[in-house]
Parts: C-alpha cells; sequence; structure tokens
C-alpha cells in the first residue's frame, strides 16, 4: 500500500461540516475520535469515538462534528501487488463504521506519521509494513462487529467474491447469480452488502477496476486492450468507469502512477 497523506489527531471546531459528493483519489481509512455523524453514500451514521471507516476511491461522504470538537486520524492510500487480495481476504467491509475496541490503530497511525515525517531511504517500506498492521487490527474488530450477521449462505458468498476477483472481466449477471442460490436479487444483494459492506455490483466495478490500475502500471498493454481485459468491450465504457473510480483517465493514472 502505497502512502499519499496522512495525519494524526487532527482537530477541529464542534461547527465541523465536510461534504466530498465525490469522494477523494484513493482510498482512506478515517479514524474518528470523538463524536460524529458520518455519511456515507446515502446512509448517515451517528458514532462515537474510536470508530473506523475504510473508504473506497471516490466514494462520496460527508463528515459533521456532533456537538463537541470532532477529532481524527486519517490515511489516504493506493493498493499495490498483492494489496488487493489481503484486503479481500481479511472480509473488512468497505464504507461502514467499524468500532474499534482499543487505541492500537490511533497508536499504529501516530507511528506512520513519524516515520513518515522523520524520512529516511525505508521510511515508504516501513510505512507499507505498517498499514498491513493497522488492517489486521481492524480486522480484530469488525469480527466482533459482524456477529449475528451470519447466515447459512455465507460459504456460497465467499465463494461467489472469490470468482468475481479471480475473474473480473465475465459477464457477472447478479440476477443469474441470485437464482443459482434460490434467491431474489433484491435479497441476494442485501445478504452480499450485510456481510462484505459492499454491494455485488459495486464490488464487480471494484474487481474491474483494481484490475486496471494493476495492468496500467505493470504491463504495456494498450488502455483499449486493457479494457477488454477487465471485461469492456467498448473503451469509452471503461474509460468513464475508471475516470469516476479513480477521478483521473487510464492515462493520466498510468502516467502518474507509474514506476519508473
Amino acid at each position: 500500500m502505497r502512502v499519499n497523506m496522512l495525519g494524526w489527531n487532527w482537530k477541529h471546531p464542534d461547527t465541523l461540516s465536510i461534504v466530498r459528493p465525490e469522494g477523494i483519489h484513493g482510498m482512506q481509512i478515517v479514524l474518528v475520535r470523538s463524536k460524529a455523524r458520518v455519511k456515507m453514500g446515502d446512509r448517515e451514521y451517528r458514532v462515537e469515538k474510536n470508530t473506523a471507516f475504510v473508504m473506497e476511491s471516490c466514494y462520496p461522504h460527508c463528515l459533521f462534528a456532533d456537538g463537541e470538537a470532532y477529532v481524527d486520524d486519517w490515511i489516504r492510500f493506493d493498493l499495490e501487488d498483492d494489496d488487493t487480495e489481503f484486503l479481500k481476504a481479511l472480509g473488512i467491509g468497505f464504507n461502514v463504521p467499524i468500532r474499534l475496541d482499543s487505541d492500537a490503530v490511533s497508536e499504529l497511525i501516530r507511528l506512520c506519521e513519524m516515520i513518515w515525517n522523520a524520512g529516511g531511504s525505508e521510511k515508504e517500506a516501513t510505512v507499507r509494513l505498517l498499514m498491513r498492521a493497522i488492517f489486521l487490527q481492524i480486522k480484530s474488530c469488525y469480527d466482533e462487529t459482524s456477529l449475528g450477521r451470519t447466515t447459512h449462505y455465507d460459504a456460497e458468498l465467499e465463494a461467489i467474491r472469490q470468482q468475481i476477483y479471480a475473474a473480473p472481466a465475465n459477464d457477472w449477471n447478479i440476477p443469474l447469480i441470485a437464482r443459482k442460490l434460490s434467491l431474489s436479487a433484491v435479497h441476494f444483494q442485501r445478504l452480499y452488502k450485510q456481510r462484505y459492506g459492499i454491494s455485488c455490483t459495486r464490488d464487480i466495478l471494484t474487481s474491474r477496476m483494481e484490475l486496471a490500475k494493476q495492468l496500467l502500471l505493470r504491463t504495456e498493454l494498450s488502455a483499449d486492450e486493457i479494457s477488454r481485459q477487465c471485461g469492456y468491450a467498448d473503451y469509452s465504457h471503461f474509460s468513464k468507469a475508471f475516470m469516476k473510480y479513480a477521478c483521473v483517465s487510464p492515462a493520466k493514472y498510468r502516467k502518474e502512477n507509474r514506476q519508473k
């Protein structure tokens, strides 16, 4: 995971109101350390201190103070190499509140900031390792917040998600997937989002866009060929989807992020 920006113990007045209808480019972790109102997409949460959100790139969200000064820690980052598989294996829901049971994540973010600001030749490698530690800590608490949500469809849902990430370019059809489980499309989507914190439709898009990002950075394939490998017969459709997901065009993403 390549960190772009981060902050620890950022304090704001009780009038704080941050509205981001287009989200921000890149994934982010926001650890709310005060009471707050947080809107994710069309859902609003009133959260207590020490609540974490793992947000997708360009996901609409709003942050509001809730009767007291607002405090948070945050990290903005891009996925690299096998990070997508790492996060998928953890099964942490995106864009949903995750109540933490200790200050461990905040302390790890503080350590990340200290190492980042100190510089040094190994700062990026060290922060990458700390990012994985942060996600493992969040995962340990996400299990607790998910208690009571399990269903007898969990094994089938996990198998479907693994298939989606193994072959993003497939023509994934939600009604057809649902019928295989003897569910309505609406019920299937509800169960999927309940388990993973993201709809199946959105997860399919995420799997394709993350594959596209890797291909743009690590191959010499043309953008047109990449669009086909990601399941898009029409480059224009792919380009619009990528622009909405990453907030930049495929060509600009490759130019600005390609490893030298």
